[in-house]
């Protein structure tokens, strides 16, 4: 090789690199050609974490990645997008597709980390037949319902049922699992006299619980921890304490009491005019006043909420909602007309629904998009047909179950563009949904029929 020609390819590849590096770092930091205009723009991305692993996404309908199928994966980012709004479809064969147009701005990310893909044509199975209602133990491990033969038992992790067989001429009516899940509470009719008593599902043994003409029990609660006590209500407005040793013995907790929940160790309770509540640790014996302002149209009809993190709702007779504010010693009004509100397992959202509107409440900063301030409030769906029932769909807690229209519907949180709402299952009339995080199963009674159907692989 001659000097000049090597001179010549030293040039050559010196110009290479003088013009392809300014190219490389422009295009490793996101920049590209537009040619529209013939000037470098900053690009976008957009990150998608979904469920089912697998799934397919396409930006304006071309396929653009696939999110990985290993156990620990976390999701998929898409990049190189032109900043404008783009159709994201995500989708996988067997599963209803989610769809959304979403913002893609230059040198950011757009996330939409909490996808969930329903599953088309699951089938419900049935459970039982000919049920008026059913109950969950506090481990969500048993359920129960009766039948007209007695009350059945279900094991969720085995399916084994169990029948206790309802005594002669017995008409059995409310239940409740005892705090000790191998506890049953039952209130029936017996030889037209009201029996309430308290079974032990592993021995056998039946406690009666004595009362008398001037004084009956209107709402029963075990101890926690499985004592053998129960915390009692009565009609006279008395809160006690019962010893299932000698159950004919009773130990005041308070006095005129109109209502009362059992949260852990404590007891919450309502007194009546003036409706201040209160809360007693039964262990320590301690009570404290939560409410210094005398409460409104809380009586026996009222509800008593209380997150896992200790954050308080109440719902009066009149259907109002309010939650405890702990700075200032208060509740505040939330909303009008609430049927139902529950707090949802992740401890930063109170679901609330009326007629035909469900709504979300913000406990805490959302820190992931969308995000979300403490004490924001969202309405999440409304429909002109009445909602009858609804329920956090505690897997992720960021999609709600709910029943309306004839149909059992899951819909997400993320309001940008358009929620994303699936159908289910076809129902007659949903009057309970409960989503068991035991088994991630979704039980529910059909009208007189309690079915499950679980929505993951």
């Amino acid at each position: 090789m001659t000097l000049t020609q090597r001179r010549l390819y030293f040039a050559l590849l010196a110009a290479a690199f003088l013009i392809g590096t300014p190219l490389v770092i422009l295009y490793s930091s996101g920049y590209r050609m537009n040619w529209g205009t013939g000037s470098l723009e900053k690009t976008g991305g957009v990150y998608i974490g979904a469920y089912p692993k697998g799934t397919d996404i396409r930006i304006d309908g071309a396929l653009k990645g696939t999110t990985s199928t290993f156990l620990l994966s976390q999701g998929k980012l898409v990049s190189r997008l032109t900043p404008a709004r783009h159709a994201v479809r995500v989708e996988k064969s067997g599963f209803a597709p989610w769809e959304k147009t979403l913002d893609i701005e230059p040198n950011k990310v757009t996330e939409a980390r909490n996808i969930f893909l329903a599953p088309l044509e699951k089938q419900a199975i049935i459970i039982a037949l000919a049920i008026n209602g059913f109950i969950i133990s506090d481990s969500h491990a048993l359920i129960a319902f009766v039948q007209k033969e007695g009350i059945t038992v279900l094991d969720v992790s085995t399916n084994a049922a169990t029948l206790i067989p309802r005594a002669e001429g017995e008409s059995i009516g409310k239940i409740n699992f005892g705090s000790d899940e191998n506890y049953l509470i039952i209130e029936s009719l017996q030889k037209n006299k009201t029996r309430k008593y308290v079974l032990n599902r592993d021995t056998g043994t039946v406690t009666d619980i004595p009362e008398d003409e001037m004084e009956q029990y209107m709402k029963l609660k075990q101890y926690p921890g499985g004592q053998k006590k129960l915390v009692a209500l009565s009609d006279q407005n008395a809160l006690y304490a019962l010893d299932l040793d000698t159950p004919g013995e009773k130990t005041v907790l308070a006095r005129n009491v109109s209502n009362f929940e059992l949260f852990g160790s404590k007891v919450m309770y309502a007194t009546i005019t003036p409706t201040i509540l209160y809360e007693k640790d039964l262990a320590s014996g301690e009570t404290t006043q939560i409410t210094r302002t005398p409460l409104e149209n809380f009586d026996n009809a009222g509800k008593m909420l209380r997150s896992d993190d200790g954050h308080i709702a109440i719902i009066d007779s009149k259907k109002t909602l309010f939650l405890y504010d702990n700075e200032k010693n208060a509740f505040n009004q939330i909303a009008r007309n609430v049927l139902k509100a529950a707090f949802s397992s992740d401890k930063k959202k109170l679901l609330y629904q009326n007629q035909n509107e469900l709504y979300v409440l913000y406990l805490r900063d959302i820190l992931i998009q969308p995000y979300k301030k403490i004490g924001d409030i969202e309405l999440i769906t409304r429909f002109s047909r009445p909602i009858q029932n609804s329920e956090w769909f505690a897997y992720d807690n960021e999609h709600i179950l709910f029943t309306t229209e004839g149909k059992l519907k899951l819909t997400e949180l993320d309001g940008r563009d358009e929620r994303n709402t699936h159908d289910v299952i076809a129902v007659k009339s949903s009057s309970k949904i409960i989503y068991n995080s035991y088994d991630d199963t979704i039980y529910f009674l059909d009208g007189t029929t309690l079915k499950k159907i679980s929505l993951l692989e």
